[in-house]
């Protein structure tokens, strides 16, 4: 039963050597898998009819061979954008040149795009898929355009995953996120009922850790307990390169495999507990970040006490020595504007909690939020804004 990453999300595919040093991280895990699908290489998408450019073509393989000398399933996604009938020669080229270049098996992603997900396009998509992989071997893996219970609701698509189900191949995997795009959890009710809905079991994708849904977040929880025991599992992790070793890092441990602090992710494994403490998911902090906000929100009404501030002063001195160890993190510059912005944060709560009264605190932190340099995407501040007004009026 394989587990690992899917490259799954919009934003710049990992180029430049990003995905060989996750795959050699990847390694470590048991029966390790690696699905090729960003949504941004146009050539797996937007021109998947074509091939790819020599020079981009190679530099594929060698993470394919890389993968395969490291014993990773390597399963190349294409992703037919807008397909036609009868386009399966098309299809069946390009899976057919990444297995000759030693890709083990192929997924074809029907995710995400314009077309009404109705029967017949579930009939159509499952055409193409038997008429292009017809007798070409290795895995297979589908994503279909209804992949969560969230968009079945949304989009009424009942009719569609019931000709899915009647049709796919019994020794393909299709692809499920949960019952949400980005699910807070992946409970056994919602993974059995998938299987119904599919006609097999599916493989998870998830998308817990990506960010490519957020403004300007990453997410850095540890994946324990998370990971279904009897399925299949991708983890889609952060555009952000250090936040998605990071991301690997907590997959291969979440299993139960043994992983030493990775060396690709610098010498200070306390200030990475403390970011992933106040980005550890989109709901919820976790460690020194919980018990620090909790005593910030009490110290602002009453003042502070002489451990909290020693507290923020030396967490402070810890991310400002984050930032310089980034230089020795392979891309870790990516991650320099989420280690600056609790640098800045924790400075803020510094001079805020210096002054006398909750009145002084309360205009330095509207200056400093609104007035200095408002800290808010505006068109994100109105709609807080917004939302905020409307709970009020709903209660």
């Amino acid at each position: 039963m394989v587990r690992g990453v899917v490259e799954g999300f919009y934003g710049r595919p990992y180029e430049g050597g990003r995905r060989s040093i996750l795959l050699r991280l990847l390694s470590q895990l048991d029966d390790p898998a690696y699905i090729y699908a960003p949504k941004n290489d146009t050539f797996h998408r937007l021109r998947w009819r074509e091939d790819y450019p020599m020079e981009s073509w190679r530099l594929l393989q060698n993470d394919i061979h890389q993968a395969a000398d490291s014993g990773i399933c390597f399963i190349f996604g294409i992703s037919p954008w807008g397909f036609r009938d009868g386009e399966h020669p098309v299809l069946q080229r390009k899976a057919r040149t990444a297995m000759e270049a030693g890709a083990s098996g192929v997924a074809v992603l029907f995710d995400d795009i314009p077309q009404r997900a109705d029967p017949e396009l579930a009939r159509r998509q499952l055409t193409l898929v038997g008429e292009a992989l017809e007798g070409l071997g290795g895995r297979v893996f589908l994503c279909p355009s209804l992949y969560c219970n969230e968009l079945l609701v949304r989009h009424g698509g009942d009719e569609y995953l019931a000709a899915w189900s009647e049709n796919v191949h019994p020794e393909w995997t299709s692809m499920w996120t949960g019952r949400e795009v980005v699910s807070r959890r992946l409970d056994i009710d919602s993974l059995d009922e998938a299987a119904g809905l599919l006609g097999g079991r599916p493989a998870i994708w998830d998308n817990f850790l990506a960010d490519d849904y957020c403004l300007r977040r990453v997410y850095l929880s540890e994946l324990d307990q998370r990971i279904p025991a009897d399925l299949e599992y991708f983890l889609n992790p952060s555009e952000c390169f250090p936040a998605a070793l990071y991301g690997v890092r907590s997959l291969i441990t979440a299993t139960g495999a043994r992983c030493p602090w990775p060396g690709e992710l610098g010498t200070l494994p306390d200030a990475w507990e403390v970011l992933a403490g106040f980005h550890h998911t989109p709901w919820s902090t976790a460690g020194i970040a919980s018990e620090m906000i909790n005593g910030l929100l009490g110290a602002f009404n009453r003042g502070p006490d002489a451990g909290l501030l020693a507290g923020l002063e030396e967490t402070r001195r810890l991310m400002y020595r984050f930032l310089d160890d980034l230089e020795g993190i392979p891309w870790g510059w990516e991650l320099a504007p989420y280690v600056r912005d609790l640098v800045r944060m924790l400075g803020w709560w510094l001079e805020i909690l210096m002054l006398s009264s909750r009145s002084e605190r309360t205009s330095r932190l509207r200056h400093l939020m609104f007035r200095r340099l408002p800290f808010d995407h505006p068109l994100a501040s109105m709609t807080a804004e917004l939302a905020g007004s409307h709970q009020k009026g709903d209660s």
